[in-house]
């Protein structure tokens, strides 16, 4: 937990609420919003209460308050204010600002109070599809940029994945396995990203297809087994870090051993595949830029 990050530059902010920099800047020259401790001239730090500050601000002024009014609030009535907003109509552009929220303050209570209201009036493919993707997109950015601590990102991740297990187990007690394809999941190595093919297994099983979940990190030769033992099998993987961009062309022609049989089918899924020329003669082989994308062709 040492790792937490408990200062942000104004790019921070920025990437995090989604106010421009120079906007911050102005709110703090002419209303005196934030108080950052000054290292230098030019330079900004900001902790975390400053941080759930800028969120509530930018939530308010969204939404209609203007900012010479919220300047004039004191701290416990922004909060105010953004709890009575929040809790009038409970819609995605909220929610994703609770749940940065809910990030930052390693808030289980709250991450299972958005859920239960989002039930209220949603499936959870669309909770998972209209929020969760989005907000995970958000967490990916701001990791790659060092807004949030890998800490944040596992909490937030771990909370994500535990509401999909618990969707999946709810399943695996009423489907109905009625097709004759065999659907089986996995990572490539050093693949460790779980959550959105793990989703996609939620989304098989709910259309009472037969999968076989196998996880992170598995090497193609370990596959050939489950070749020879199943017949219409359809593979399927997601590729967000492993294997590298320039590596991807050559992974697929590695597959192939997967479909010697001529009912199998390889499913790559991967927001970097309009960078990868594939072989248009292998038909057995699709790909999908995204999950919501793989979940259109079931």
């Amino acid at each position: 937990m040492n790792n937490i990050k408990e200062a942000f530059t104004i790019n921070d902010l920025e990437n995090i609420s989604g106010i421009k920099a120079h906007t911050i800047r102005i709110w703090e020259k002419r209303y005196d919003i934030l108080q950052p401790e000054r290292l230098s001239r030019n330079v900004r730090l900001y902790n975390n209460a400053s941080l759930q500050k800028i969120l509530n601000v930018a939530l308010l002024n969204k939404h209609g308050l203007k900012i010479s009014k919220i300047a004039q609030l004191s701290e416990e009535e922004i909060i105010l204010k953004t709890r009575e907003f929040v809790n009038q109509t409970f819609k995605n552009d909220k929610a994703l600002v609770l749940l940065k929220l809910c990030m930052y303050n390693f808030d289980t209570s709250l991450f299972n109070q958005i859920y239960a209201e989002q039930l209220q009036s949603k499936t959870f493919s669309e909770i998972f599809i209209e929020l969760y993707i989005p907000f995970l997109e958000f967490v990916g950015l701001n990791w790659q940029t060092s807004s949030i601590s890998p800490a944040h990102e596992h909490f937030i991740s771990n909370l994500i994945y535990q509401k999909i297990q618990v969707n999946i187990e709810k399943l695996e007690w009423n489907t109905k396995e009625e097709t004759q394809e065999t659907y089986v999941l996995y990572l490539p190595e050093e693949e460790m990203h779980e959550i959105g093919i793990l989703y996609f297994n939620y989304e098989l099983l709910l259309r009472n297809k037969k999968t076989i979940y196998l996880g992170r990190s598995i090497p193609i030769s370990d596959l050939v087994s489950l070749r020879k033992q199943f017949e219409n099998i359809v593979w399927v993987s997601q590729f967000t870090v492993s294997p590298k961009s320039d590596q991807i062309a050559e992974y697929l022609e590695q597959v192939k051993e997967l479909l010697i049989d001529k009912n199998n089918e390889y499913w790559a899924i991967s927001y970097r595949m309009d960078q990868v020329e594939i072989n248009s003669e292998q038909k057995a082989l699709k790909t999908f830029t995204s999950i919501e994308e793989a979940i259109k062709n079931l």
